[in-house]
């Protein structure tokens, strides 16, 4: 199956748990502590902005999320994670969570360089393209270290990648061109309003 349909699937099921969530009269966000925009924020022109600069993470940070993107969400007859503005659309939404989620983020960032320094010397971005995609196929299956004494330890990287491509997958499904893939037109949701057709006095 191709990697794009199972990041649909799992963002279609993931809308579908949120929804149900809401008819049932439970909260559909899962961080009580997330902050959140001011009414009619719109964040897509900031985002769209020729002299964007990301105001949540350091240029390397933004800078390792955006090639990241690009190897899990690649371009190829639709745009990929970079076209969509993927990292653009994370670090807004990373400015409106919790300390703890933020904290989980960036986790996760160091996590790819700190093992990239470790296997090949340099941080995630340095290293040559095919390196990072077999790192990439290193921690994206689970699997368990042998420590001295054939003690087995979990890996942490599968932890750490899922984390990253969860919310890759969720920010590119929500852009313009994610939201085409899923079935979108482009159009309104809901139309314009005409008012009542009926002539006067008919309702009644």
């Amino acid at each position: 199956m191709k990697r794009r349909e199972l990041f649909r699937r799992s963002v279609l099921g993931s809308l579908a748990a949120a929804f149900t969530s809401v008819a049932s009269g439970r909260p559909a966000l899962s961080n009580p502590e997330a902050r959140e925009f001011p009414s009619g924020h719109d964040a897509s022109k900031e985002l769209a902005r020729s002299d964007w600069k990301p105001t949540f993470l350091d240029e390397h940070q933004n800078r390792t999320l955006t090639d990241l993107g690009d190897l899990i969400i690649p371009k190829t007859d639709t745009p990929g994670a970079g076209a969509a503005q993927v990292n653009r659309f994370i670090d807004h939404l990373l400015n409106a969570e919790s300390r703890e989620i933020q904290s989980q983020f960036l986790d996760s960032l160091a996590y790819l360089d700190g093992a990239c320094r470790e296997r090949y010397g340099s941080a995630f971005i340095h290293i040559p393209k095919k390196h990072q995609v077999e790192f990439l196929n290193l921690i994206a299956y689970p699997h368990r270290l042998v420590n001295w004494g054939d003690n087995r330890s979990e890996f942490p990287g599968h932890t750490h990648f899922n984390n990253l491509k969860d919310w890759i997958s969720r920010a590119y499904y929500n852009s313009e061109a994610g939201m085409k893939e899923l079935g979108w037109s482009g159009t309104s949701f809901h139309g314009s309003f005409s008012g009542c057709e009926h002539p006067e006095g008919a309702h009644r």
